[in-house]
């Protein structure tokens, strides 16, 4: 049995936090132990309790773009709350636990340009470094110059050309040890008004994503052109085809995914790939109605959609070959 004896001092541990209030989807059970971390040494130190006491660990942004069990979720999990913001001529050095969105605003402000269509997604600048966070025609890679990380035993850093970047993927979705600390990005000077730029695109998230939508956006990945048989292209219609993907969405859309609900979890009636917690809706609620249309868009396109939020633990989702 742990007792407060057993904790670091300079870390603050919770017992049994609530899941639902760590996540914007507001879904999920308790976590055995729960700590925010500012900085390295507290990284370390609760790294280091966690081995001691041979608890999993699982890091956590905003909480913006993962699906929480129903239950007890064994282990530590630790937020990432660390800041900080540098300007040196077009490159800028953040903390990877900085809001997404305030960083956008921040180097609107300094002219830079870059990041002005990202506006609007939600979480920090870390969980958009993991799974490669892009929006109408930009992604966060193309302009991370290198990413700073704890490993589990030292601080590394990489450079943009070693992170594997892809659609919706970074090392860091293979490499759930490491923890971003912070990240060096090189902008382009502007004198464009970038900041109206991203209140428009704002205007066009907020149709699809009102204020107070309890849903982590799109709950499964778009299918690049490239890695899809051209077997299994044939059964899909021309025009569902768009930017060199097949949208998900409409291949949910076409199943019949729209409006259906199961408890309190339910596919948006405007928007095939998006699932809402309508008001008290389970994980289990969740994953049963993505799996069920999952499947039928297997059955009819041959196509296995994989989930682009983070599911907890990985085991819920069932591990099949690609189409």
């Amino acid at each position: 049995m742990l007792t407060s004896a057993d904790l670091p001092p300079s870390i603050q541990l919770q017992r049994d936090a609530s899941l639902a209030d760590l996540s914007t989807l507001e879904v999920g059970g308790t976590t055995q132990w729960f700590t925010p971390v500012d900085n390295l040494q507290q990284l370390q130190q609760a790294q280091a309790w966690a081995k001691k006491e041979g608890l999993p660990i699982f890091y956590l942004g905003d909480g913006s773009n993962v699906l929480f069990p129903d239950g007890n979720l064994p282990g530590l999990v630790i937020r990432n709350l660390i800041k900080g913001r540098q300007q040196s001529e077009n490159e800028v050095e953040l903390g990877g636990g900085e809001k997404l969105d305030n960083v956008i605003c921040w180097v609107n402000d300094l002219g830079l340009a870059g990041m002005e269509r990202l506006y609007g997604i939600p979480g920090t600048l870390a969980g958009a470094l993991v799974g490669n966070a892009g929006a109408y025609g930009q992604r966060v890679s193309t302009v991370v110059l290198e990413v700073s990380f704890w490993s589990g035993d030292q601080v590394e850093v990489l450079t943009a050309s070693d992170l594997d970047f892809a659609y919706r993927h970074s090392l860091f979705k293979t490499h759930r040890e490491w923890f971003i600390l912070s990240c060096r990005l090189g902008l382009t000077r502007s004198v464009e008004s970038l900041q109206d730029v991203s209140e428009e695109i704002l205007s066009r998230r907020l149709e699809k994503y009102p204020v107070g939508l309890r849903c982590p956006g799109s709950f499964f990945k778009n299918i690049p052109l490239d890695e899809t048989s051209q077997e299994t292209l044939e059964k899909v219609p021309e025009d569902f085809i768009m930017f060199e993907k097949i949208p998900a969405g409409k291949l949910l859309e076409a199943v019949g995914a729209n409006g259906i609900r199961r408890g309190d979890a339910q596919f948006a009636s405007y928007h095939g790939n998006l699932i809402i917690n309508l008001d008290q809706a389970t994980s289990q609620d969740i994953l049963g109605l993505a799996q069920e249309y999952a499947e039928r868009v297997w059955e009819r396109f041959s196509i296995r959609l994989e989930p682009e939020i983070c599911i907890l633990p990985e085991s819920a989702w069932p591990k099949r070959s690609k189409q």
